[in-house]
């Protein structure tokens, strides 16, 4: 699904479409003017007009600055799709009456891109006629990264919980944190995509409402204590360190945010932890990317009740990043084909769970004991199964989904897959309340991805698994999540 389509709402309160298309290059040139003084959204369906690919280095994206006659520049577009057609969205903050807004291509674009694009379809939206999606918009964060890693743990998308009164980021990878801590390369992302069920990136950046707070390098970062710069509701916060955690300004990564190579992968940033002139908002042009994702509905995936459908914001919203991911990973080395592979080498598989729990795991920790895999069976047999997932990488055993990755064998796709087996290990009873969506992420053109489905949707399921039944009175469990019985249906139990 595009993002655009996810934004139905912003959309159809927007202005007509324009209907001619404008040449984009290095003047700038306006595609649009606001009406009355107010928040604005931005739609802009555009393309370069050179094919560049996420995976080459030199070639990965064109990006454009996005200014106001009056404010100056206010972000960037990355247009990560190449040539392909793509609805690019962003928030704009605050536009005065009749204030025209306009595109230009930055010299931030890749070195091999050419500096020229097409916008069409261009629509400016006025926040305040968008109901209850305004209070996600306006409260929105702004994210200031590094220019060195303008096509690298890129924050693209963004999900908002009205709920939660909070925002989750997903971005293209992880260069610190897990993948680092376990080895780096190839090796360290094998246990990444094991332990959490993807390549992408996803964190919890900022909670707003009565106490606001954010997911500070160093911990979590009340306002109170750690103020932010804002602009209006928008806080605006800077890469922190390699987990992609944020921090107030350019001056705590590589500093107060760590110096360990987890913590800061990327080495030297220049005009961040070294050359830093100074840590004002005068002092960041030339030196940061400035990304204003437009909010998508969290709590639509269910995750109100279940914070684990963070998860399903990639697939649900931007499947695209997918690839963004799995080209990225190559262009940095790390896709091996013996430990890490190409996005469609995996299935994704939700499971909703409870109880688990054990401890260790499949890769860099100690010998894992209990927990659980997922497997995947082909209609010929064969048997492909995810990583021993304990404890520690299920939420301490809380009701939640999960999402797991199972290594395909070469060659073989959704289509081939029969049925799916939740086994649980060294007698540890875990519930399995339901089961979500099945896929595997395949290539659509240079730098896109289209899902393809083993299974789509939530089946409702009350299991009980467990080695020795030691929890079972009569073949049912009753003391899983809401007293429901569950079923006792021994040490795995298949499901389609």
């Amino acid at each position: 699904m595009k993002l655009a389509l996810a934004l139905a709402l912003v959309i159809a309160a927007a202005r007509p479409a324009r209907a001619a298309c404008t040449a984009i290059g290095d003047r700038a040139a306006t595609i649009a003017t606001a009406g009355g003084a107010d928040e604005y959204a931005l739609t802009v369906n555009l393309a370069s007009d050179s094919e560049t690919r996420w995976s080459e280095r030199g070639n990965e994206a064109l990006v454009l600055e996005v200014s106001g006659a009056r404010r100056g520049l206010i972000g960037h577009l990355i247009v990560h799709q190449g040539r392909a057609r793509f609805d690019y969205t962003m928030h704009l903050g605050a536009l005065a009456a009749g204030e025209a807004v306009s595109l230009r291509v930055s010299p931030l674009s890749a070195a091999r891109a050419a500096h020229a694009a097409t916008a069409c379809e261009v629509t400016l939206v006025a926040v305040s006629t968008l109901g209850d999606r305004a209070e996600g918009i306006r409260n929105a964060p702004e994210f200031r990264w590094p220019v060195q890693k303008s096509f690298d743990d890129v924050p693209l998308v963004v999900g908002w919980s009205k709920a939660r009164r909070s925002y989750t980021t997903v971005m293209t990878n992880e260069n610190g944190g897990t993948a680092e801590e376990c080895g780096g390369g190839a090796k360290g992302m094998q246990a990444e995509i094991a332990r959490w069920g993807r390549s992408l990136d996803i964190e919890d950046h900022w909670h707003y409402g009565a106490k606001p707070r954010f997911e500070r390098c160093t911990g979590s970062g009340e306002v109170s204590v750690n103020p932010v710069r804002m602009e209006g509701a928008h806080p605006i916060l800077y890469e922190g360190n390699g987990h992609n955690r944020v921090f107030e300004s350019r001056g705590g990564y590589g500093k107060v945010c760590g110096t360990r190579k987890p913590e800061k992968p990327d080495g030297d940033l220049d005009g961040w932890n070294v050359h830093d002139p100074g840590n004002e908002l005068a002092d960041d042009p030339g030196r940061v990317i400035i990304l204003r994702p437009l909010p998508v509905d969290l709590d639509a995936l269910g995750y109100t009740e279940f914070p684990g459908r963070r998860e399903a914001i990639a697939d649900h919203y931007a499947p695209w990043i997918y690839r963004l991911s799995s080209l990225e990973l190559a262009r940095e080395g790390k896709i091996d084909d013996a430990r890490t592979f190409d996005m469609a080498r995996y299935l994704y598989v939700d499971v909703r769970i409870a109880g688990v729990g054990g401890e260790g795991g499949t890769y860099c920790a100690a010998l894992a004991r209990g927990g659980f895999r997922v497997r995947a069976t082909t209609r010929k047999g064969a048997t492909m199964e995810s990583a021993q997932i304990t404890a520690k990488f299920a939420f301490g055993g809380h009701h939640d989904w999960k999402r797991v990755a199972i290594p395909l064998a070469e060659g073989v796709t959704a289509a081939d897959i029969d049925h799916l087996t939740v086994d649980a290990y060294d007698k540890d009873g875990m519930y399995l309340t339901a089961l979500g969506d099945a896929f595997v992420p395949e290539p659509d053109g240079a730098n896109g991805a289209t899902l393809h489905y083993v299974r789509h949707g939530v089946e409702l399921l009350a299991d009980y698994i467990d080695d020795d039944s030691s929890g079972c009175s009569a073949g049912v469990n009753t003391g899983g999540p809401g007293g429901t019985p569950y079923k006792c249906v021994g040490g795995a139990v298949d499901v389609k």
